[in-house]
């Protein structure tokens, strides 16, 4: 399963991969955990581009005026 490392200063940090941990869980139990993970990897990309779209937006009405 991948899930994101948390840095010492509490920000997200790299995606980790544990193999083996799922071992002896039902299968649904497993593909529920890969759903999240993913799920999870989906929201932070959308939220980085909202992040730019944002900043986008931020820029053409020119510095927030």
């Amino acid at each position: 399963m991948r899930y994101r490392k948390r840095n010492p200063d509490g920000t997200f940090g790299d995606w980790v991969e544990t193999p083996g941990h799922t071992e002896g869980l039902a299968p649904e139990v497993q593909m529920l955990l890969e759903t999240v993970a993913f799920m999870d990897m989906e929201m932070t990309s959308l939220k980085e581009r909202v992040t730019t779209l944002e900043a986008e937006v931020k820029a053409l009405k020119g510095g927030g005026q």
